[in-house]
């Protein structure tokens, strides 16, 4: 089995565990893997999202850490650049620059973070030559991400688009403690 197939399978996994909804055709579609893909289609995640807090879910710490309390104007955008996305996170928007920028390849190859700018990849920080990252496209509505420190799996999230084209939701756990996640929902801005 591919390790895009795997990724398909542990993502609808935790979304049926979660209780999320996937289609069908998500979820058993037999598409190419993403590394014979000449450019994924990601257009429907282009845009500006903004963090619904009544439907954002923080626990990936469980039940006694130290969840992220995000900003109600807490904001993602995604721009088309090359062969993906330039990811913008703003922990309050507006503000005069975004406060961490990943690039979204889902093409399966491990990336780095931005240590130009010594930008860490993660919320909490941390040193970016520590941080990588790797993108797998499962479909246009779904994407998977694993985040590595030092080379170690730090953690596992999914980008999904709703059908509607109006949500965006990003889960994420722990490799350790996948029962406690962050479910972020986010609207789309015009």
């Amino acid at each position: 089995m591919s390790m895009t197939q795997q990724i398909r399978y542990a993502v609808i996994a935790m979304a049926m565990g979660l209780g999320l909804s996937l289609s069908v055709s998500t979820a058993f579609a037999q598409s190419a893997p993403a590394a014979a893909q000449s450019k994924p289609d990601l257009s429907k995640f282009a845009g500006r999202w903004q963090m619904n807090a009544a439907k954002t879910k923080m626990g990936r710490m469980g039940p006694t850490g130290a969840n992220i309390v995000r900003s109600p104007t807490f904001t993602w955008t995604f721009t088309p650049e090359g062969p993906g996305l330039r990811m913008d996170v703003y922990t309050e928007y507006p503000q005069p620059a975004p406060t961490r920028t990943m690039t979204l390849i889902p093409d399966g190859k491990l990336r780095g973070c931005d240590t130009k700018n010594k930008t860490a990849c993660l919320t909490g920080g941390g040193d970016p030559k520590d941080q990588t990252y790797v993108y797998h496209y499962l479909d246009s509505h779904l994407v998977a991400r694993v985040f590595y420190i030092k080379g170690e799996v730090y953690e596992y999230s999914h980008y999904t688009v709703s059908r509607d084209g109006k949500t965006f939701t990003a889960v994420s756990w722990g490799p350790d403690t996948p029962e406690y996640h962050n479910i972020q929902v986010f609207d789309k801005q015009p």
